[in-house]
């Protein structure tokens, strides 16, 4: 499926020869592998179109003006209400996700409340992308429960969640419980932890503006005692996360109908699978350990050598 999903992008054209290389390197599919590893092969080409498709929205819109960002963002918003929407420009990630959108609809036939529930939090997330936009237009600088506040959203995490259980019927009542809830929230920190700290090497070379939403760079503001010493913060803020997700998923609700508890456990597992994804993807992805990606070194000894800064 690597190869139909990379194909798909391909006959897409968004973006130059170059970048597709580039793109392709960074091996998304071992995400996808790891985290959709439960789904059918129906539900998985999807699941690994999505994950392309996320990145093709974060590649397009990471050095665009607001302004811009808000008009694409306007224009995939009407698509996902309305498959067949074509706006008079027709923009790119408009197109991308129409392709995808409408084959999730044709294919997989979601159930109104899940349907819903994707498109809520779908939407969330393209409405962060503007304000994360303005943040770097202002060199705006967050403080850790407002850095959160938008990674939360930025991350795309929770309609990747709900992307899990997608093709079945899983009611608000379910999924809106409250440690069902608290589950995706601390699975989504997690996620969002661990790929700032994989990440931070790379970002804080392309300094303030390029690191300013990564949560070492947050830790590291609001304490001034050095990148170790953040990085030990947030290391231990993880840890805290990971004993409190366990807890919920062995403190999981049950509902009288059968199946509802069915589909609720797989998305449990399907959590978990996330947060060993992210660590599998990004230690073997050369988007942030370039040549050492998946080395024993990086997994072993667990350190990096701070890149200089770009001229």
């Amino acid at each position: 499926m690597t190869v139909e999903s990379l194909d798909w992008v391909k006959s897409l054209n968004v973006m130059s020869n170059e970048r597709l290389a580039k793109f392709t390197k960074y091996e998304i599919m071992t995400l996808v592998a790891w985290a959709y590893r439960r789904a059918n092969p129906e539900h998985f080409r999807l699941c690994a179109d999505f994950m392309h498709l996320f990145w093709i929205i974060d590649d397009r819109t990471d050095e665009q003006p607001s302004i811009e960002v808000e008009r694409e963002v306007a224009n995939i918003k009407r698509v996902l209400k309305d498959p067949s929407f074509i706006s008079p420009e027709q923009g790119v990630l408009e197109r991308v996700c129409q392709s995808w959108w409408k084959r999730v609809v044709d294919e997989l036939k979601p159930p109104l409340a899940t349907t819903n529930r994707f498109l809520r939090d779908f939407i969330s997330y393209l409405d962060s992308l503007p304000e994360e936009a303005r943040d770097r237009e202002t060199c705006h600088l967050r403080g850790r429960e407002e850095h959160f506040n938008l990674r939360r959203r930025t991350g795309g995490l929770l309609p990747s969640f709900d992307f899990i259980y997608i093709p079945s019927d899983l009611p608000d009542e379910v999924a809106d419980h409250e440690i069902v809830k608290k589950m995706s929230i601390v699975t989504g920190d997690l996620v969002i932890i661990a790929n700032d700290v994989y990440s931070y090497n790379v970002e804080q070379s392309g300094g303030q503006k390029r690191v300013a939403h990564n949560i070492v760079d947050v830790v590291l503001r609001e304490r001034q005692k050095g990148v170790q010493d953040a990085m030990d913060v947030v290391g231990a803020v993880y840890s805290d996360l990971f004993l409190s997700l366990v807890d919920y998923y062995n403190n999981l609700p049950t509902f009288n109908e059968p199946e509802w508890n069915e589909v609720l456990r797989e998305y449990a597992l399907g959590l978990l699978d996330w947060v060993e994804a992210n660590v599998e993807f990004s230690l073997g992805s050369q988007r942030y350990f370039g040549a050492q990606a998946g080395s024993a070194e990086i997994r072993t000894n667990r350190w990096v050598e701070l890149l200089p800064l770009k001229k």
